[in-house]
């Protein structure tokens, strides 16, 4: 049985360990926390030379759904708290789904490149931290979305794109047509 099992058997049945709020607002502080360590400072502003969409309708589509699917069984529970809960939940559902449908916006500029999602800068990288950059492809079992350990991450919804690396880490921008961002990324080292 899952943790969130656990809490929801527990707090229908008056036997309450840990407010069930807390598991989604733990989830809140610890994505806020994951995505500000290595987003960096923002770029100065500057005219994009390019920018590139890589988004996926279709996940978007079925984490949009699962949310919907999820507030609906949600409707079943006896307990009025617990549609605090799951209200909490279906939005960071139903905002993932968004933000694979609208999809990881890659502004290409000279003084380097940001990365952003539903309007949120996700990452800065300055063009003099480019090192290297070619084709690479992505495997479905290392995961979509937004992924990476340490100095590592990858913006991905699909199984192609171009691994970046700086002198800060290894970025992978997801695209359906890496040659794309190859070209972009040499118009900013020129």
């Amino acid at each position: 049985m899952n943790c969130t099992l656990i809490l929801v058997s527990r707090n229908l049945g008056g036997q309450s360990l840990v407010p069930l709020f807390l598991l989604p607002l733990g989830i809140i502080l610890f994505m806020a926390y994951y995505i500000s360590s290595t987003r960096g400072n923002p770029l100065p502003p500057s005219v994009p030379i390019a920018e590139e969409v890589h988004g996926s309708p279709l996940w978007g589509f079925v984490i949009m759904l699962s949310a919907v699917g999820f507030l609906f069984g949600a409707a079943q529970a006896p307990a009025p708290g617990f549609w605090m809960y799951a209200s909490l939940l279906f939005i960071l559902i139903f905002v993932s789904g968004m933000s694979a449908w609208s999809g990881f916006h890659y502004v290409f500029t000279h003084g380097g490149l940001e990365i952003t999602t539903l309007g949120f800068r996700l990452r800065s990288i300055p063009a003099e931290q480019i090192e290297r950059y070619a084709v690479e492809p992505w495997s479905f079992f290392r995961g979509y979305g937004i992924r990476g350990v340490g100095n590592r991450r990858a913006y991905v919804w699909g199984n192609r794109g171009v691994q970046i690396n700086t002198s800060q880490g290894v970025v992978y921008l997801g695209h359906s047509d890496p040659e794309r961002i190859v070209r972009d990324l040499d118009m900013i080292r020129r």
